[in-house]
């Protein structure tokens, strides 16, 4: 079961183009919808970011590893499928989905991103609650995808090679 499911249509967004974005620092930085977000790739597949932002008048300060596993197209005209999980981040413990580009036609993608598993570290958790938490994270992973839809009205993932 998703604990968070989000599926968009972009303009001006080609489904190859895109996924070649997703693994450039660039790309997390323009979606990024937290105040200070520093971000670079430790391995083709391993995003380290450094994040500070606020949650209910609380002070956020993160930092830790996203892992994308690119799983290719899938069977059933699925899209195109990219596993996610955080890993050494003391504030998230877990945190488990998939990311799924469809190309409508060669300039519009369906984007889809679906959390399955997330579970704070205990000192983080007692700070802000579990429905807050899960509420922040809802409202992040729709703002970032607003934040790509936003810049990609006046720009280009041409521009990210």
């Amino acid at each position: 079961m998703n604990i968070i499911s989000k599926v968009v249509e972009i303009e001006n967004c080609n489904k190859d183009l895109l996924i070649k974005a997703i693994y450039k620092p660039e790309f997390w930085l323009i979606v990024n919808p937290a105040k200070n977000m520093e971000a670079e790739f430790t391995a083709p597949n391993v995003l380290y970011t450094k994040i500070t932002d606020e949650i209910i008048n609380i002070k956020v300060e993160m930092e830790g590893d996203l892992v994308l596993q690119d799983k290719g197209e899938q069977d059933g005209g699925k899209g195109h499928l990219i596993e996610m999980n955080v890993r050494n981040n003391e504030d998230v413990r877990e945190l488990e989905g998939r990311m799924r580009i469809k190309a409508i036609s060669s300039n519009k993608s369906k984007i889809g991103v679906f959390i399955d598993h997330f579970a704070l570290g205990s000192d983080f958790l007692n700070s802000i609650g579990k429905s807050v938490a899960e509420l922040t994270l809802r409202t992040k992973v729709t703002d970032m995808l607003r934040n790509l839809e936003r810049w990609l009205k006046t720009h280009s993932l041409d521009e990210l090679k």
